[in-house]
């Protein structure tokens, strides 16, 4: 299929509570980075579920240019940017996931990103207390 976007949820509802508007830019950074870094054909995969600890889980994997070890930790620094041919081309102040991990941390959840490497895609994972 030709979806840019597929979305899975639970069968039951999971309730957040927080700041909508600041939520809502988490998200609408996190799926703007995914579809920005991704190849020709953007393909991103949203999933949300309950954790085992009971917090909401959000997955947002793309096919994406990936990223090294040593740059899963660095990306979420300010100003930080990823040094590779594919990511000069974009536009970005290096804030974007500073701001997203921040507005994470004051809503008492977290966030981490997985990737295998360099043009594997990556997946951020973010928990959010319920």
């Amino acid at each position: 299929s030709d979806e840019i976007i597929k979305l899975v949820t639970p069968s039951k509802h999971i309730i957040i509570s927080g700041d909508y508007a600041e939520l809502q830019s988490v998200f609408i950074n996190l799926l703007d980075n995914a579809v920005k870094y991704s190849a020709e054909n953007p393909k991103i995969f949203v999933r949300l579920k309950n954790s085992r600890d009971d917090k909401a889980e959000i997955f947002i994997k793309d096919n994406g240019i990936g990223l090294e070890t040593n740059e899963m930790k660095r990306i979420f620094k300010r100003f930080y940017r990823v040094a590779n041919l594919s990511t000069q081309k974009k536009k970005g102040t290096g804030l974007g996931l500073f701001i997203v991990q921040s507005i994470i941390k004051k809503h008492g959840g977290k966030i981490r990103v997985d990737s295998k490497g360099e043009g594997k895609g990556s997946t951020f994972i973010v928990q959010l207390p319920k």
